[in-house]
């Protein structure tokens, strides 16, 4: 390999490095201070945001480990009276599950299903559009939890987080590796003005649960 060929390599590959590690830090700083552990520092009156997941592994019945310690986070909060609105956003698959999961844990408050949240992205400015004003929690890992409070900012919502405990095995080790790549990304998003994943207006589409 020609030696201004490499030279060029190594400077583009420490860009790289160096802009993925800006970035990161940068979205988890959107963390600092907002992620809560105690209930009552949470805003009363909030609306809680459950970030969608999957309960298993595609087809499988083999738990995805961030599942039950996101459905356990927001149920305890929700159940705490903080909250005057659980949104369970995603595709509509979980939004069915997540919201079937808190009544089963003895969830009562009213349940709104969001099943156009397909990405961070959409979540964020779907709740901002629906509830403007509103103070809002975010309930997932905090890994996530930092990325949605980042795009929360952008759009000057009011937000927190109340974070789920991390979930065990080795695929949520995998969901906080792939944010690392996803919080490049949503700094390209914001830059580019990128759409949302779903052509459905953002303040429409949300339907009470059962």
């Amino acid at each position: 390999m020609p030696k201004n060929l490499r030279q060029n390599l190594q400077i583009s590959a420490g860009f790289l490095v160096a802009l993925g590690l800006f970035t990161n830090v940068w979205l988890w700083s959107a963390g600092v201070g907002r992620s809560y552990t105690h209930l009552e520092q949470v805003p009363p009156g909030s609306i809680l945001v459950l970030l969608g997941t999957n309960e298993f592994v595609g087809q499988t019945e083999i738990p995805t480990g961030t599942y039950r310690p996101r459905i356990a986070a927001a149920a305890e909060l929700a159940k705490s009276g903080r909250v005057k609105v659980a949104v369970v956003s995603g595709i509509e698959t979980q939004t069915f599950t997540m919201a079937r999961d808190l009544r089963a844990a003895g969830v009562t408050c009213p349940i709104v299903r969001d099943p156009y949240g397909w990405r961070t992205l959409d979540s964020v400015h779907r709740v901002a559009a629906s509830y403007p004003g509103e103070p809002v929690v975010f309930v997932s890992q905090g890994w996530h939890c930092d990325r949605a409070l980042w795009l929360a900012d952008r759009l000057q919502l009011r937000a927190c987080a109340y974070p789920a405990a991390f979930g065990d095995g080795w695929r949520p080790l995998w969901g906080a590796a792939r944010d690392l790549l996803a919080k490049p990304k949503a700094v390209w998003d914001w830059l580019t003005g990128s759409e949302l994943s779903t052509p459905q207006p953002v303040a429409t589409g949300n339907v009470p649960a059962r």
